[in-house]
């Protein structure tokens, strides 16, 4: 069984747990964690205590990066398109319309700048 700690406000898309399932053939089980944290270290403890091998975060890159650099953790990210017809979409953000890509997990968070 792959359980998986799902830290995010939002309730997974129906989507979302098909493609986990087709990917750990369907032994797949989520954790799911609403609560708001205060810092990457407070959500790796809470991950780690979850007895989860897995994390999907949504969370600012800061924090992502925070669990990367500092706790060693590479979440898994929902990759999500912004698209313009409403019935096209599984989620509204601010007036906008998404829908569920695929996951792929985050190996590094980095900006890379030029000068201009």
């Amino acid at each position: 069984m792959k359980r998986i700690y799902w830290a995010s406000r939002h309730a997974p898309l129906i989507s979302q747990i098909k493609e986990l399932k087709r990917i750990f053939n369907d032994d797949v089980e989520l954790v799911i964690d609403p609560k708001p944290f205060s810092s990457a270290k407070e959500l790796a403890e809470r991950y780690r205590n979850s007895g989860c091998s897995d994390i999907i975060v949504v969370a600012p890159l800061s924090v992502i990066q925070h669990l990367i650099d500092d706790e060693g953790i590479h979440p898994l990210w929902a990759e999500m398109e912004q698209v313009n017809d409403k019935s096209l979409s599984e989620v509204t953000v601010n007036g906008r319309y998404y829908r569920f890509v695929k996951f792929k997990r985050v190996k590094a968070v980095r900006l890379e700048l030029e000068d201009l």
